[in-house]
């Protein structure tokens, strides 16, 4: 999978171009379409007509179904409700239009950049050009620059740019995106296995170890609960796999040694409330999942007491701060499960005299994808998810390359968490969270592949 040749060719440009998929995330939107834009182009320059033909023939299957169902219920949603348009406010934050309408039509067929993506990253695995090397470095590199840059912003105030802390928590280069906790637990498991690999073999499990802890203390800093989890679980995950019982234990220990002890022996300190602000946030949102089917009846309740809109305190109510519009996602769906409303369907289905919320999406991908695809839609693309799960198993329990199976790890260990079922997240056809999606899916399918071909 390692490309050797140095000269400048197509190939070498395509790699460097999905090199720079980290940094794109860093840069925002615009650089990532721009980057995905010229990554296609370039795969199709490449391959041509090739690029469309998947070895693993369920593969092509599942992905193109879930594509194009995906902008057949968006054409038949949207154009109906043009039709029948009706204006409409969408509680407080959207007014419905014609032109919003045409714009989710237009946006599910722009998403089909993320297939072309797909099918060109797996194209190189399937042709050995896919410079594996160079993705871990670049990967690395930046992941260490956030990571260090979050460490400055929180205990100097600003960051290397000058950019200042907001709220008490840092954001280094995300600006007041409070996303830096995500990027760092996606990418530093790339750092920790390339890093590994030049430490000598009986210091390795030391090594990564070390560098586990070390990635926990910009993840706490950021005070995003979920990262922090999620990377928690990805290094238990990959001691466990390799048998490391031991250093399983001593980083759990050293996790909560860490954690307990800024609780209780610097609480004042800006890592000390960060992390007693935490623990709260995470209690309430256990408490309010109890809550979870009446917090709408509440909220409805009180707006029909015609009381002013500052009494009506949907915060207070609640706690978590996406229960609310999980519940509402729920409802939405229960009116029509089968087929979901099309992309981005949420803030246009949503009543908020009825206690629901009105957001852009339900903050989790397993209930807007029941929302905007409805079930068929979901299990398409859970099907592509679980079959290149267990085909991946199989990669792993019998091909004969260490190296290449060590280096797949982190892809599919961030794939598997990606598609975590109980978590809150951005919006599954967002830039940032699709780029993510379906580059890593396609290096675990092509890998899978890879002892086929």
């Amino acid at each position: 999978m390692l490309i050797k040749n140095k000269h400048f060719t197509n190939i070498n440009l395509i790699n460097l171009l999905i090199a720079l998929i980290p940094f794109s995330l860093i840069l925002g939107n615009l650089a990532i379409n721009i980057n995905i834009i010229l990554i296609c182009l370039s795969g199709i320059i490449i391959y041509k007509f090739e690029i469309f033909e998947i070895n693993d023939k369920i593969y092509q299957y599942l992905i193109y179904s879930f594509f194009l169902y995906l902008i057949l219920i968006t054409l038949i949603t949207n154009i109906s409700s043009i039709i029948n348009f009706e204006p409409r406010i969408a509680g407080r934050y959207f007014n419905i239009t014609k032109e919003l309408y045409l714009e989710n039509i237009a946006k599910s067929f722009l998403f089909l950049r993320f297939l072309i993506l797909f099918l060109v990253v797996n194209k190189l695995i399937e042709k050995n050009s896919f410079n594996l090397k160079l993705f871990y470095i670049s990967c690395s590199f930046f992941v260490f620059v956030v990571s260090v840059d979050i460490v400055i912003q929180a205990y100097l105030g600003k960051n290397l740019f000058g950019y200042p802390i907001l709220f008490n928590r840092p954001t280094s280069f995300f600006g007041d995106e409070f996303i830096a906790g995500g990027y760092i637990q996606k990418f530093s498991l790339f750092f920790i296995f390339l890093f590994v690999t030049l430490s000598e073999k009986k210091k390795s499990n030391l090594f990564f170890l070390l560098l586990s802890v070390a990635f926990l203390f910009p993840i706490i800093l950021t005070l995003n609960r979920m990262p922090l989890m999620l990377y928690v679980l990805s290094i238990f995950i990959i001691l466990i796999s390799r048998k490391q019982l031991k250093s399983t234990l001593i980083f759990l220990l050293i996790f909560l040694l860490i954690f307990f002890s800024v609780l209780k022996f610097y609480p004042k300190t800006r890592m000390g409330m960060n992390l007693k602000k935490f623990t709260t946030s995470t209690t309430k949102i256990f408490n309010a999942v109890i809550n979870f089917r009446e917090l709408p009846k509440q909220i409805a309740i009180l707006k029909t007491l015609s009381l002013p809109e500052e009494k009506v305190n949907i915060k207070a109510l609640d706690r978590a701060g996406y229960i609310l519009h999980f519940s509402s996602a729920l409802q939405i769906w229960e009116t029509n499960k089968v087929f979901g409303y099309g992309i981005k369907s949420f803030k246009f289905k949503c009543t908020y005299e009825a206690g629901q919320t009105c957001a852009s999406h339900p903050h989790n991908y397993y209930l807007e994808l029941l929302l905007d695809t409805g079930v068929v839609g979901l299990g398409l693309i859970f099907s592509l998810f679980v079959y290149s799960v267990f085909n991946f198993f199989n990669f792993y329990r019998y091909s004969s390359s260490k190296n290449l199976k060590f280096f797949a790890t982190p892809f599919f260990i961030l794939i598997i968490l990606e598609f975590f079922p109980i978590r809150s997240t951005g919006s599954f056809f967002s830039t940032s969270n699709a780029i993510i999606i379906f580059f890593m899916l396609a290096v675990v399918v092509g890998t899978s592949n890879h002892k086929k071909s």
